[in-house]
């Protein structure tokens, strides 16, 4: 059995693999290249994506679930070969994670109460590269039963 955490965390690297301009996104990433708390960007590993799971803040509602309150970060990195400058390719990659979490896939509404972006920050190469990079923080809030984070709170 897996906790809601775990289950949000797994429906974003899923939304994240929809990121492809089959699907009408800026960029291709696809499937088998978003990883879990790897740091791609700092590796330069290109197309990848990384979901890294930071602190996580909790309160009882008055119902007697627990509020919780998930911060994740998303970084990203893609190849910046061509014409456009490399700000401009990280500015549509913020837009495409945005976007896949956001609004591309209603699905991870039936585990969370909200999800916003946070912090939003493009990544500078040197030109020589030819690699464009993003980070993007969010805030997802979920409920789960008081004492049990396998049952969601909804």
């Amino acid at each position: 059995m897996k906790t809601v955490r775990e289950r949000i965390i797994e429906k974003i690297i899923t939304q994240l693999e929809s990121i492809m301009i089959a699907n009408g996104y800026a960029n291709n990433i696809g499937p088998g290249h978003v990883y879990r708390e790897i740091p791609v960007i700092e590796k330069e590993r290109v197309p990848a994506i990384s979901v890294w799971e930071l602190a996580e803040r909790r309160e009882r509602n008055q119902y007697g679930g627990t509020i919780r309150t998930l911060k994740v970060k998303i970084e990203g990195i893609v190849d910046a070969q061509g014409q456009i400058h490399p700000a401009k390719i990280s500015n549509s990659l913020l837009g495409d994670i945005e976007t896949a979490l956001i609004i591309g896939d209603m699905s991870l509404d039936e585990l969370i109460d909200d999800i916003q972006d946070t912090t939003a920050e493009i990544t500078h190469f040197p030109a020589e590269k030819q690699l464009a990079g993003a980070l993007i923080d969010f805030e997802i809030k979920y409920t789960t039963e008081w004492g049990d984070p396998y049952t969601s709170g909804r």
